[in-house]
């Protein structure tokens, strides 16, 4: 109805080349599509409150109007734009460093765009204590991902949260691919550490597939 099907069917990659060719409609459907993904990422990576992330959210869309013409259509989409929301958390991080009030050592806040902190490690199999423990989880992985360093937590937010493929993660951190499975298989296994030290049982079945 209203040709809603059929918008959601048109690839990502459509979309932004009709932004290029002026049509701002392309342009919300894009921000729709990805405004709540790119801010949770934000929120995650930089351990920032949803209100200081809003406000790079919109800088990194502001970013992609301007740099609009600088996407290649044969390219994907989303990887691209998660390069150009990296780099900008990238400088977010640059300035705080230089502040010595580095956003890492805040709190990651427990509200987030409904989705929990149980979903971000998790094995195939359904966890049998995620119906029932989920607010301690929430508590046991904040805890845990604030120990990853910077590099382990991209790459972690970067596959577990938003999904992207292990090469795809190459190209938005410019990482060699063999660099970025070691450091996701690192921070799996600093996670899973982190679970048993606090003796939560854990059970880490990621670890084995990024060969």
């Amino acid at each position: 109805m209203f040709g809603l099907a059929e918008s959601r069917d048109v690839p990502d990659e459509e979309v932004m080349k009709n932004f290029q060719k002026g049509d701002n409609k392309a342009f919300n459907t894009l921000l729709d599509r990805y405004g709540s993904r790119i801010l949770f990422f934000i929120m995650k990576k930089l351990n920032l409150p949803k209100q200081q992330a809003e406000d790079l959210l919109q800088e990194i869309f502001i970013k992609v109007i301007e740099k609009k013409n600088s996407y290649d259509s044969d390219k994907k989409f989303s990887t691209w734009l998660y390069t150009v929301a990296n780099n900008r958390c990238i400088d977010h991080l640059r300035v705080e460093c230089n502040k010595s009030t580095s956003s890492l050592d805040k709190e990651i806040p427990h509200s987030t765009s409904g989705t929990t902190h149980l979903e971000l490690v998790k094995s195939r199999e359904p966890d049998p204590y995620e119906k029932t423990c989920d607010r301690e989880m929430k508590m046991y992985l904040n805890n845990a991902l604030k120990e990853l360093n910077d590099n382990l937590k991209e790459v972690f937010l970067l596959r577990e949260i938003e999904g992207l493929s292990l090469n795809e993660i190459a190209d938005v951190t410019g990482t060699p691919l063999n660099t970025v499975k070691t450091r996701l298989r690192t921070a799996y296994i600093n996670l899973r550490q982190h679970l048993i030290d606090i003796g939560y049982i854990y059970n880490v079945n990621d670890i084995e597939r990024v060969k």
